[in-house]
């Protein structure tokens, strides 16, 4: 087996996902944390193979998010939405079609404020 990161095994899992059809540089990952391993796989995938910059609104808020007081996960909220602002486009981690509320919010504000390019997960393993 090929050493590395991202090795054949790795990789498998996401085969039947087209991210080159992603033409933006600066990406923001939008979802549940429930599906952090999501996130921390393809950020390597676009980070490493297709050489994007990719962001998340917060690392600890992704894996503890149930440590956070309901005042930290607003400010935390607020912040995510201001990082939008820099982003060229965003990609929806809808597993199994699941968006929550904050995901939502975010979608929303990128959409009708920023009117810039949304990408969903599902739509890029149907693409291919």
């Amino acid at each position: 087996m090929e050493k590395g990161r991202l090795n054949k095994k790795f990789l498998e899992e996401f085969k039947e996902y087209d991210f080159s059809s992603i033409n933006e540089n600066k990406i923001y990952l939008v979802g549940s944390i429930r599906f952090k391993d999501y996130f921390i796989k393809i950020e390597s995938i676009l980070q490493i193979i297709y050489n994007k910059l990719v962001s998340i609104c917060s690392i600890d808020g992704l894996i503890n998010k149930n440590k956070f007081s309901t005042k930290e996960w607003d400010i935390l909220q607020k912040i995510a939405l201001n990082k939008l602002q820099y982003q060229d486009a965003i990609l929806i981690l809808d597993v199994n079609g699941y968006i929550g509320d904050h995901s939502r919010e975010e979608i929303e504000y990128f959409n009708k404020k920023l009117k810039k390019p949304i990408y969903y997960l599902s739509k890029l393993k149907e693409s291919k």
